[in-house]
């Protein structure tokens, strides 16, 4: 059962990193690569439609998570709690932010003051995003809840005292963070066209080309920290499918130039992070953060063990499938392109 629990939270968390990471992407994109009034516009059009619709996914996951593994998100919160508060914080000034630039469309200053915080605070949303789930990949002492420091001793993940930065977080984090902005690049290209999405179609394959290479820098990295890390690929082979695909998905992002229509980037940037984010849950099962000495957090020792249990199980059926149909109902509304 504790395996089927995994499953839905890393189903919850991977789907808020899907839907939020292109909107979170786009305003990034918003704030380095829309130059002129016009493609900020377009930027602001592309987001307009579907910021708001995706955050149900997080809450539902902290609040399950809560309720089934509260050593898991205990550690979380012991650890990164600033920063989580800091990314709910900016959350709401992101959507303070966004209304403004409305508001205001008609006073060019302002709104262009107001789209420079907006594209800061959805650059500093992907950044702690990032930031925190590197550090969970490096690992955390599970047994000493000593706070994090700011910066590991001798900037190294082997030191006794982590710290929030050494080199292998920052190397994850930057591969995360550009992957979210591909992904947020891509959704941009998707509700438009026109000469924008040729350039933006060209930042998108000069990103690729980096993050390949970030990503065969963190396969070795993660390897050496963690040498078991890939023992579920070689007791089960038929795993490799997921890192296959997503390798398939990223290098057709390398061509994305070369393609007919806009909507390849978003579709080939949407598979990648799928399958990704499945070979990295598939990589870590069953822990819930990779660990730092002897002793583990995983779904097995994170702790459920409430009498409600029963009535638990039913709930999440429900509220799974009515966040389902809300997500499709809202995505098929808002599909196809905007008009110039």
């Amino acid at each position: 059962m504790e395996a089927i629990w995994y499953g839905i939270l890393a189903i919850l968390l991977g789907t808020y990193i899907l839907l939020d990471g292109y909107d979170l992407g786009a305003g990034i994109t918003y704030l380095f690569f829309a130059n002129t009034e016009a493609e900020k516009q377009k930027v602001t059009n592309s987001i307009s439609s579907m910021w708001d619709a995706n955050e149900v996914w997080l809450l539902a996951f902290v609040g399950l998570a809560s309720t089934i593994f509260p050593k898991y998100t205990g550690i979380l919160f012991y650890n990164f709690g600033g920063y989580i508060l800091l990314f709910f914080l900016f959350l709401l000034l992101k959507t303070l932010a966004f209304n403004l630039i409305i508001i205001f469309e008609n006073r060019p200053v302002l709104k262009r003051f107001f789209g420079y915080i907006f594209g800061f605070l959805n650059m500093m949303l992907v950044i702690f995003v990032s930031l925190i789930f590197a550090n969970i990949l490096r690992g955390l002492h599970v047994e000493d809840p000593e706070r994090l420091s700011f910066i590991s001793q001798k900037f190294s993940p082997f030191t006794e005292k982590t710290g929030l930065f050494d080199w292998f977080t920052i190397l994850t984090a930057t591969m995360i963070f550009i992957g979210i902005l591909i992904h947020g690049l891509g959704w941009v290209v998707l509700k438009n066209q026109g000469a924008f999405n040729r350039k933006l179609k060209k930042v998108i394959q000069r990103l690729s080309f980096i993050e390949l290479i970030l990503i065969a820098l963190f396969l070795i990295a993660w390897y050496f920290i963690h040498p078991g890390v890939f023992h579920t690929y070689w007791t089960y082979p038929f795993f490799f499918i997921f890192p296959v695909l997503a390798l398939i998905s990223f290098f057709g992002l390398m061509g994305i130039r070369t393609y007919q229509g806009e909507n390849k980037a978003f579709i080939l940037s949407t598979n990648t992070i799928i399958f990704s984010w499945f070979s990295v849950m598939v990589a870590m099962y069953p822990h819930f953060v990779m660990p730092l000495g002897k002793a583990t957090l995983t779904a097995f020792n994170a702790g459920f063990a409430s009498p409600e249990r029963f009535f638990i199980e039913w709930w999440v059926l429900v509220i799974g499938i009515l966040l389902l149909a809300y997500s499709i109902v809202v995505h098929k509304y808002m599909k196809g392109e905007l008009n110039e």
